[in-house]
């Protein structure tokens, strides 16, 4: 099942910026009622209701990507705030970490147009504190429907990418868009091709669960007045929404990885619910933090407000919540910081929501039972996960 992944837009000082809502253009044939119905659809979603290869894009769907470059680390949390016919309302938050310690924290907004993602040939990779949220002509996350035809076609099409460039010496992930002073937006012009036939495999946590989605495998060849820019990248295959799941190299830094790894669609109680009843143990989708922090995200709400409706409907269950790492760093620290997650969630449903702290219990176990292996960017998010187990032996 394909989903989509988020390209940054990426900047380093903290701003949010009024909304500016986009004109809707009429677009001019079926899909593009398709794509319409999808932004606007307001069931409620589990996994198994998606289309095959399918990610629905609608108000509350959460992708968490991470950057990687030698001497920083990037994750990234793009919520798509409120989903109309006009188009996708993101808010995005990030944290960066260097490794001299510097770490960076910001929170933006950005629009992303109904009209662009069917016909704009123009993608743009950051924002910058005077810019305004809508920036017509340009997708932000997606090829648009008419780039995505010429690729399942296996024939080249023109694409213009406008990003930063902060010349050299700035910081190992500077080029993915981190506005700032002294970087200059350039403009890269050129084409995008297949880099293999068909469609490859793509692998993405949904909901919480492995799946396996098909994308298309791209290659641009740009050209500025800085040189010549040659990146990879994975799109989803999805005549919809052709979301890029993946990116390798930016012009200076050739190694960086910008990677979807992680998928949530707007939380469904009954599941987790379900799984209480019927086996004991339920891992909590939608709960976010802070990159190695135990401070919960705002975008964490709706996830933890699901979980005490469930104990609410349930007030004889008592339970315990689980908190697991990957690998990166130290075993005490990884342990330390599990613990101090999963209280972090209990202290808000004692807070916020009044639950008998008597009823749930905490555990943190790092990294000691991992899902799937460390060595990975993608078995490491796997790893990181919060757990609700309940007491079984008690009769309910």
């Amino acid at each position: 099942m394909p989903a989509p992944v988020f390209v940054n837009a990426m900047q380093t000082r903290a701003c949010r910026w009024t909304v500016r809502r986009a004109l809707v253009a009429a677009l001019p044939d079926p899909a593009a009622v398709l794509l319409v119905a999808l932004l606007t659809h307001s069931a409620v979603v589990a996994t198994a209701q998606e289309p095959a290869g399918r990610i629905t894009m609608r108000t509350g769907t959460t992708f968490v990507q991470t950057l990687s470059a030698v001497g920083a680390d990037r994750e990234s949390l793009h919520r798509v705030r409120l989903a109309s016919d006009s188009g996708l309302h993101y808010e995005w938050i990030f944290e960066e970490v260097h490794g001299n310690g510097d770490t960076l924290r910001a929170s933006h907004r950005y629009f992303e147009a109904v009209a662009d993602l069917a016909t704009a040939r123009r993608i743009r990779f950051f924002h910058d504190e005077s810019s305004p949220e809508a920036h017509p002509g340009y997708t932000m996350h997606a090829l648009s429907r008419a780039t995505y035809r010429r690729m399942r076609e296996a024939a080249p099409d023109s694409l213009q990418v406008m990003y930063l460039d902060r010349g050299v010496d700035l910081g190992p992930i500077s080029s993915f868009g981190m506005g700032a002073r002294r970087a200059t937006p350039v403009r890269w012009r050129g084409t995008i091709a297949p880099a293999s036939p068909g469609t490859v495999p793509f692998r993405v946590l949904l909901n919480g669960r492995r799946v396996e989605l098909r994308a298309l495998h791209l290659r641009g060849d740009f050209t500025a007045r800085q040189g010549r820019w040659q990146p990879q990248l994975w799109v989803l295959a999805d005549s919809a929404y052709p979301m890029i799941l993946k990116w390798i190299g930016s012009y200076r830094e050739t190694g960086n990885v910008l990677q979807t790894t992680r998928i949530d669609l707007p939380i469904d109680p009954g599941v987790a619910e379900r799984e209480l009843t019927t086996s004991c143990r339920a891992e909590l989708t939608g709960i976010y933090f802070a990159f190695n922090s135990a401070v919960l995200s705002a975008a964490s709400d709706d996830a933890i407000a699901s979980i005490a409706s469930i104990l609410a409907r349930h007030p004889d269950w008592t339970a315990t919540l689980e908190g697991h790492t990957d690998s990166i760093g130290s075993a005490s620290a990884n342990k330390t910081l599990s613990e101090q997650r999963v209280a972090a969630v209990l202290a808000r449903l004692v807070e916020r929501y009044k639950l008998d702290p008597a009823r749930l219990k905490v555990a943190g176990h790092g990294a000691a039972r991992p899902r799937e292996t460390n060595a990975t960017i993608e078995g490491r998010a796997r790893n990181r996960r919060v757990e609700l187990v309940r007491d079984c032996t008690r009769k309910s």
